[in-house]
């Protein structure tokens, strides 16, 4: 019975000693200035990064395609599968998209032709595309990419 008493005494010694200690963990990180240290960058959340993506839909023969709706979503993850962003091609066959999300090594990008009587019926088609970050240099939790001039080609439904 001694040496449970020893063991609980020194157990809750432990607790004291390590609750202390994080107290003065907490306490330093302010003064770390005054001694020439530099400060302490707090980050919570998660990595971001801003998603800039355009490119046209065309048929074949290199002619725009309007009225398609085009989708992204990410390839890899089981728990996400809403598109992260929607739009509908323009008269020039443009689509463009502008959004934050997670950094992902992949991303899927549909097409589906939903105006198919406007300009003839196109099968769906899809691409998959691989994000180059650059890191921004203020915020090490925070990233940009840039993907431009994106062509995805439909062909015509056969009757």
């Amino acid at each position: 019975t001694m040496k449970k008493l020893n063991r609980s005494i020194l157990r809750k010694i432990n607790y004291c000693i390590g609750f202390i200690l994080s107290l003065l963990g907490v306490s330093f990180t302010g003064c770390a200035v005054d001694y020439g240290c530099p400060p302490i960058q707090c980050e919570y959340g998660v990595p971001q990064a801003d998603y800039q993506i355009s490119g046209r839909v065309e048929n074949s023969q290199k002619q725009a395609i309007k009225g398609i709706e085009v989708s992204i979503k990410q390839t890899n993850n089981p728990y996400k599968q809403t598109p992260l962003a929607k739009d509908t091609t323009n008269a020039d066959g443009s689509f463009e998209f502008s959004f934050t999300e997670f950094p992902v090594n992949e991303l899927l990008i549909t097409t589906h032709d939903i105006d198919s009587t406007a300009d003839g019926s196109y099968q769906s088609n899809s691409i998959q595309i691989t994000p180059e970050y650059k890191d921004d240099p203020n915020n090490t939790w925070h990233s940009s990419t840039e993907i431009n001039n994106i062509v995805i080609t439909l062909e015509e439904e056969k009757k």
